[in-house]
């Protein structure tokens, strides 16, 4: 029997190909509810870091998940292109997400990637990059006219 090209693309999928698509489908839309989901993605020595923090451990990540998730209304991602070799998996993506403090609650949207590094199908070193002040400071009421207005300016 031939293996359907699905059963032909699984069989030919490394750890790291088939982690990177479990981040992707968990990382989808965040929230407290997938946060098992979320864990069993990491190493128990995991390595997070993005702009604003960095943390050591999963049960410290998931700490700071859960804490960043309680004044979020809504995160999600959508992902653009990944680049798998057999350990380290790199993605480019859009997040959405709506905090009541940002915008008025309405979306904002922050470009980004993930830099992910995995081990026995786990990942234990998470780097993300993005701007925090197209994600934070130009979207805070009194301060991100401000500075929206000066990069119009240094963009002319």
């Amino acid at each position: 029997m031939t293996p359907t090209p699905e059963l032909k693309s699984a069989q030919n999928l490394t750890s790291a190909d088939y982690l990177a698509s479990r981040v992707k489908e968990a990382y989808h839309s965040l929230g407290t509810d997938n946060l098992s989901d979320i864990e069993s993605l990491y190493a128990s020595d995991i390595y997070f870091e993005d702009p604003s923090h960095a943390v050591q451990g999963r049960p410290a990540l998931m700490r700071h998940f859960a804490k960043l998730f309680v004044n979020l209304d809504k995160c999600s991602f959508k992902y653009h292109s990944t680049i798998v070799n057999d350990t380290d998996v790199f993605m480019t993506w859009t997040m959405f997400l709506n905090h009541p403090k940002l915008r008025s609650g309405d979306t904002v949207r922050v470009e980004g990637a993930s830099y992910l590094r995995t081990r026995n199908g786990k990942v234990y070193y998470h780097r993300d990059y993005f701007d925090l002040g197209s994600m934070l400071y130009e979207n805070v009421p009194l301060l991100g006219p401000i500075i929206r207005k000066l990069k119009q300016r240094l963009g002319q």
